[in-house]
């Protein structure tokens, strides 16, 4: 199974199309998490053109998407256990905010967004992911986003991927 993992598309102020470093992933997905900062609730229905969508909201989506997305979700792929939520608040990192939100939860791994850095290391067992923007990067050398590869007996494998221009 294929999951393509996004947060902080900010669209359509960042872009009004998916990069075209993304776009074939998104074309292979089997399914695609958003952790929240989606902006608009028409990147939800893009995203659910591709594959089946799971997503949280985060503190610069619409309304509507506030209204109609949880901030913390509880997903389980072939019994990989996985906690996601966008990581905004006060106080605090935002990683320390993202495992707060899932405190006395069994996970395997925790994915979260808002910081647009790109974060992939484990504590204590726990793999901790963020997957930067594919659209923002703000302070970062590159845009990137994250691809879960998941398989039926429960192994699986993480990772970033990067790329340098969000338009070709």
């Amino acid at each position: 199974m294929r999951i393509i993992i996004l947060a902080d598309t900010h669209m359509p102020r960042m872009a009004k199309v998916w990069p075209a470093a993304l776009l074939p992933y998104l074309e292979q997905a089997d399914h695609i998490i958003h952790a929240g900062d989606l902006q608009d609730s028409r990147v939800l229905d893009s995203l659910a053109s591709f594959a089946p969508v799971t997503a949280v909201s985060g503190n610069i989506d619409s309304p509507e998407l506030i209204d109609n997305l949880p901030k913390k979700q509880l997903l389980t792929f072939h019994g990989l256990r996985i906690g996601l939520t966008h990581g905004h608040g006060k106080g605090k990192t935002t990683e320390k905010r993202a495992k707060l939100a899932f405190e006395g939860e069994y996970l395997d791994l925790l994915i979260f967004g808002h910081s647009h850095i790109p974060v992939h290391k484990e504590e204590a067992g726990l793999v901790l992911f963020n997957p930067g923007s594919p659209t923002d990067k703000r302070r970062q050398e590159q845009f990137s986003f994250g691809e879960l590869i998941v398989q039926k007996n429960g192994t699986w494998s993480l990772k970033h991927i990067f790329y340098s221009d969000k338009k070709g």
